[in-house]
């Protein structure tokens, strides 16, 4: 046997034998000023977020490591609306956040999900209802006390 191939042989060995890294690459860089800082203007969708504790890190973290496109849900934090459309976009950022948070994804790029509200179609002054008016007026104080209480936190991604 050669010495060449020995020796290609044997490095061949040791740099299948060598660790690779696990670790998840950033991919995307997330603008979170442009949503608000994922605080919600609406203060009924602040409640809802106070009360079921959804992980916007974890949904973040899906636009940074996994190509997300989130661009569709800014409006949900920064418009002042709470209505049936805004309620079905808050659904689909708690399942994906939900989701996201327990690995599921793992490196899948999800550049390709297309994420829209849920079509009404003719029906479509049923998405655009004021679900704010039938909120009784006096248990505003008590609604502002829990989000105050719960004290959500700015999402944070590390460079």
């Amino acid at each position: 046997m050669k010495f060449s191939t020995i020796f290609v042989g044997a490095l061949a060995a040791v740099a299948s034998a060598a660790p690779t890294s696990t670790a998840t690459e950033k991919r995307a860089s997330v603008d979170i000023a442009a949503f608000n800082n994922f605080g919600f203007a609406n203060q009924d969708l602040q409640y809802l977020l106070a009360i079921n504790g959804f992980n916007l890190q974890a949904f973040a973290q899906l636009a940074a490591f996994n190509n997300l496109n989130i661009g569709g849900f800014q409006s949900l934090f920064s418009n002042n609306v709470f209505d049936v459309n805004a309620l079905l976009q808050l659904q689909q950022i708690a399942l994906l956040s939900q989701l996201g948070g327990l690995g599921i994804f793992g490196n899948f790029d999800l550049g390709a999900l297309q994420l829209n509200v849920f079509d009404l179609g003719l029906i479509g002054g049923v998405g655009g209802f004021d679900i704010s008016s039938i909120i009784d007026q006096a248990l505003v104080p008590q609604i502002q006390t829990v989000i105050q209480q719960t004290q959500i936190s700015a999402v944070v991604l590390k460079e």
